[in-house]
C-alpha cells in the first residue's frame, strides 16, 4: 500500500468532471492487424480462459498477435505463414511500423480526439510484445538495444494532446512481457505463470515505469496485467504523486506470488487449474483477481456495472479488439447511436468511459472507427452539459411509456433526462419519476410545457431533429 497520505487522497477534480477519454492501442501488432476471432467477444474469451478451455484460435484481440503466433496451427500462425512467409518473425514488423510512424502527424490525432469530445487520452506505451513506443534508456536484457521506437511517439503525442488542452495518461503492461518468456498463453494458469517472471523482469519494469513518469509526467498511471511481486508499489505511487500531484492510478496492480521452485509452482498452478475447471463445470462463479490494495480508479472491461462504488471507468474497443483488426467491420463495431448510449449509461451510473481506437499500421484511424466517434462528438458539442461535470441523480434510469430508455444526470440545480431515442414529439411520459413542480423544462434550448402527478412526469415536445439521444433539462433553482 502507499503512504497513509496517499491512501486518503481525494480523486482530483479534473478527473471527476472529465467523463470521456480516448484509449490508443498502436504498435507492431497494428501492421498485420489480424485477430484469431474478429467476431468473438471479450466475455467469451475470458470465460474460456478462466474455465481452462484452450483458447488457441479464439482470441478477438489483435494486439495478442505475438502470443497467437507462438501457438502452432493457430489461425494467426497459418495467416502469418501465408501472408509473410514461414521464416518471418513478429519482430520483422518493427521496420515497417517505424517507417510509417515517422510520417504520422499527431496534431491530426489530437484534433480528432478533441473533436470527439474527449478530455483525456491514454496511450499504450508498451504492450505485452515488449516493444516500447519511446526511445527508452532502460535496456531490455533479452532483446537488442534497437528493439524500441526510434521516434519518441509517447512524447510527440503527449505534446500534441496537451496543446489541445487535453490530459495525457500512459498505459504500461507491467505484469508480464513476452520477450522474457517463450511460453504462449492458452489458459488462465499460463497467464498466471507469466505474471511471475522473476527479479530481472521486476527491475526492468519498475525502471521503465519510473522513466515514463520522469519524462512525461502522465496524468494517469494505467498499469495492466498485474505487477511483479518483487516490487513494492508503495514507493512508486508515492514518488508518482509527488511528481504529479493531481495524477490518478488505476487498479490493475495485483501482485501474484507463486512458489519460486519450478516443481512447487507447477503443482500449485495444476491445483488452481483443476479448481477452475471444476468451478466451470459445476456452474460456480469463477472469481476474478481482486484489484491492488491502493488505486484511484476501478476499471471494468467491456462491462457496465449496475452497482459500483468509488471512482470507476468502463473501457472497451469500438469493436471486439483494442488493437487494429482488419477483420472488423460495421457488423461488429458500435454505431454512433450505440456509442452515445453507452457513454450516457456509464455517466448516469457515476462512471467514466475510456473508449479505444486502434490505428492501423500506417497510423490511420479506420473509417469504421471514425464514424461512431464523430457522431458522438457532434452530439456532445450540443449536449455536453448533460455529461461533463455531472453526477448521478437520485434516479439513475427509467423508461418512457413508449419503451424508450431514459438516463438521468445532475449538475447544480439542473437535472437532465436523457432519452435514448433518435426523435421525440408530442407527449412524452416517464413513470416513476418526481421533479419539483417549480422547475422549468428545456428541450433544444426552448422552454417546453410539462406536468407531474403521483405516477410520474409528462413533457410536451415539438418535433425534434434526429439525434442519438434527446435531452430534456429541468432547472429548479431550489434544488
Amino acid at each position: 500500500m502507499p503512504a497513509a497520505d496517499d491512501e486518503s487522497r481525494a480523486v482530483p477534480e479534473w478527473y471527476r468532471t472529465a467523463k470521456l477519454g480516448i484509449f490508443v492501442h498502436w504498435g507492431l501488432y497494428s501492421v498485420p492487424g489480424f485477430a484469431d476471432d474478429p467476431a468473438g467477444t471479450y466475455a467469451g474469451y475470458l470465460g474460456d480462459l478462466m474455465a481452462m478451455r484452450d483458447t488457441s484460435g479464439r482470441n478477438p484481440y489483435a494486439e495478442w498477435y505475438f502470443n497467437s503466433l507462438r501457438i502452432p496451427g493457430s489461425p494467426t500462425a497459418r495467416h502469418h505463414a501465408e501472408r509473410y512467409g514461414a521464416g518471418s518473425s513478429y519482430f520483422d514488423f518493427q521496420r515497417e511500423f517505424e517507417r510509417n510512424a515517422d510520417s504520422v502527424d499527431f496534431t491530426d490525432w489530437a484534433d480528432a480526439f478533441a473533436g470527439f469530445g474527449a478530455e483525456y487520452v491514454v496511450l499504450v506505451t508498451r504492450h505485452l510484445d515488449g516493444y516500447p513506443l519511446w526511445p527508452t534508456d532502460v535496456p531490455n536484457p533479452r532483446m537488442p538495444a534497437t528493439y524500441r521506437s526510434r521516434r519518441d511517439l509517447v512524447g510527440d503525442l503527449a505534446a500534441a494532446v496537451r496543446a489541445r488542452g487535453l490530459r495525457m495518461g500512459l498505459y504500461y503492461a507491467g505484469g508480464t512481457d513476452w520477450t522474457f518468456t517463450d511460453r504462449p498463453v492458452r489458459v488462465m494458469t499460463d497467464l498466471m505463470d507469466q505474471q511471475s517472471l522473476g527479479p530481472e523482469y521486476a527491475l526492468y519494469a519498475a525502471a521503465q515505469w519510473r522513466e515514463l513518469i520522469e519524462r512525461y509526467s502522465p496524468s494517469i498511471l494505467w498499469n495492466d496485467m498485474g505487477w511483479p511481486s518483487e516490487n513494492d508499489t508503495r514507493q512508486l505511487f508515492s514518488d508518482y504523486y509527488r511528481a504529479v500531484p493531481d495524477g490518478v492510478v488505476n487498479d490493475r496492480w495485483t501482485q501474484l506470488k507463486l512458489p519460486k521452485s519450478r516443481l512447487l509452482r507447477r503443482l500449485y498452478l495444476g491445483f488452481l487449474g483443476a479448481s477452475l475447471r471444476f468451478m466451470a463445470k459445476t456452474g460456480r462463479a469463477i472469481p476474478i483477481q481482486a484489484p491492488a490494495n491502493h488505486f484511484d480508479i476501478r476499471t471494468y472491461e467491456y462491462e457496465v456495472p449496475t452497482t459500483a462504488t468509488g471512482t470507476w471507468e468502463v473501457t472497451r474497443g469500438l469493436g471486439n479488439s483494442f488493437g487494429y483488426s482488419a477483420g472488423e467491420d460495421a457488423t461488429n463495431t458500435l454505431t454512433g447511436d450505440e456509442l452515445v448510449h453507452l457513454l450516457v449509461d456509464v455517466v448516469a451510473r457515476g462512471g467514466h468511459l475510456l473508449i479505444n481506437i486502434g490505428p492501423d499500421g500506417h497510423g490511420h484511424i479506420p473509417e469504421v472507427q471514425l464514424r461512431p466517434l464523430q457522431v458522438m462528438g457532434g452530439w456532445l458539442a450540443r449536449h455536453g452539459d448533460a455529461v461533463f461535470g455531472t453526477e448521478p441523480w437520485t434516479t439513475v434510469e427509467a423508461e418512457t411509456t413508449a419503451g424508450d430508455p431514459v438516463r438521468f444526470t445532475r449538475k447544480g440545480s439542473k437535472v437532465h433526462a436523457i432519452v435514448l431515442a433518435p426523435d421525440l414529439q408530442g407527449s412524452i411520459r416517464i413513470p416513476g419519476v418526481a421533479i419539483p413542480s417549480g422547475a422549468s423544462a428545456y428541450h433544444l434550448g426552448e422552454i417546453v410545457p410539462w406536468r407531474s402527478d403521483a405516477s410520474g412526469i409528462e413533457i410536451d415536445l415539438p418535433g425534434s431533429p434526429p439525434a442519438p439521444a434527446q435531452v430534456i433539462t429541468f432547472d429548479n433553482p431550489q434544488a
